[in-house]
């Protein structure tokens, strides 16, 4: 992915974010809103408050903010030791960008709208997320993805924003299985459990991008957003010589313009179509009754969120994979989404 650059290019692309700056094209956002996406995702709104995507205009989009891509309170200050890292290292990332040539004028001209993904609202007739099937038609240009095929397939992925002592039994049940997951992991955790991000590319997993510092996408310029996500790419490439191709956004919070960005960088961004209050360790759910949740869930295209921190989702794995295959559906392979 890494591309040499000529200096006239990069004359032309400062000059380009200089005109972009001067005329308002860019958003500019206070990044001390930064960071505070986990406190924000501990609310808890009812699934049923998520209007139905029929009856909404094309602007009215569904906010599920009930159900993060990943956090806890721990996690919130796990991944504020990433963003210190992070600012120590602002130029880090910042060749890798230039290199890619996105047009950072062009997507200053994008929405800066915040938008939240949780899913939520209701299902169809195959028992699919009518949210998720909005935003793959909305959003799929950029690349993104919600829910997959409609075909008897699912797939399974993990948010890695730090790690809680839970991963290596985890992957010892999808060995045992025979599963393959998509791992979505944070500087902080590769920084700090590169055994375990080895393991998972030893054993076939698929290592996703979750972001260098876990800010929240949406407070950040282009340029910025690009030079996290590349520095988290830098960072795995250089440390476990591995090409990560999907990104998933920090607590599932994105706009327009970081859609463009992920896409131009050579990434496609994964969401999910299932995902349930799993990430509080001192407040987990009652195993049997998370495991039905999971299991009739189950539809054509499924992604799964689980947090790996959930001791909850480490004791049903293993059932919740032989209940999905039983009811007709196979793991598919996250390299093939």
């Amino acid at each position: 992915m890494k591309k040499r650059f000529s200096l006239s290019f990069l004359a032309l692309l400062m000059a380009a974010a200089l005109i972009a700056s001067l005329t308002g094209c860019w958003s500019d956002r206070d990044d001390s809103q930064s960071g505070q996406s986990s406190s924000q995702s501990a609310s808890s709104l009812p699934e049923s408050s998520v209007p139905d995507p029929s009856s909404m205009p094309e602007s009215d989009l569904p906010d599920a903010s009930s159900i993060p891509g990943d956090d806890s309170s721990s996690q919130q200050e796990e991944s504020s030791e990433g963003s210190d890292s992070a600012s120590s290292d602002s130029s880090a990332g910042e060749g890798s960008v230039a290199a890619m040539g996105a047009d950072f004028q062009e997507i200053g001209a994008l929405s800066a709208e915040s938008l939240d993904w949780g899913p939520g609202g209701p299902v169809d007739e195959k028992n699919r997320s009518q949210g998720a099937l909005l935003y793959n038609q909305k959003f799929g240009d950029y690349d993104a993805l919600f829910i997959g095929p409609e075909e008897p397939v699912v797939y399974l992925t993990f948010d890695e924003g730090y790690e809680y002592g839970l991963t290596g039994s985890i992957l010892d049940t999808l060995k045992e299985k025979n599963v393959k997951a998509l791992f979505f992991v944070t500087y902080d955790f590769a920084n700090r459990s590169g055994e375990l991000v080895q393991r998972m590319i030893d054993e076939g997993h698929v290592v996703g991008n979750h972001s260098y510092s876990h800010k929240n996408y949406s407070t950040l310029t282009p340029m910025e957003a690009a030079e996290d996500l590349m520095k988290m790419h830098d960072f795995v490439s250089d440390q476990f010589s591995y090409e990560m191709k999907y990104f998933r956004f920090p607590s599932g919070n994105f706009n327009e313009q970081s859609l463009a960005v992920v896409q131009q960088l050579g990434y496609r961004s994964i969401f999910w179509s299932f995902a349930y209050k799993d990430w509080l360790t001192d407040d987990q759910p009652e195993p049997e009754a998370s495991r039905q949740k999971v299991v009739s869930a189950v539809c054509p295209g499924n992604i799964y969120l689980l947090h790996a921190v959930s001791s909850t989702n480490d004791q049903i794995l293993g059932q919740v994979i032989d209940d999905i295959r039983a009811a007709g559906y196979q793991w598919g392979d996250p390299n093939n989404l």
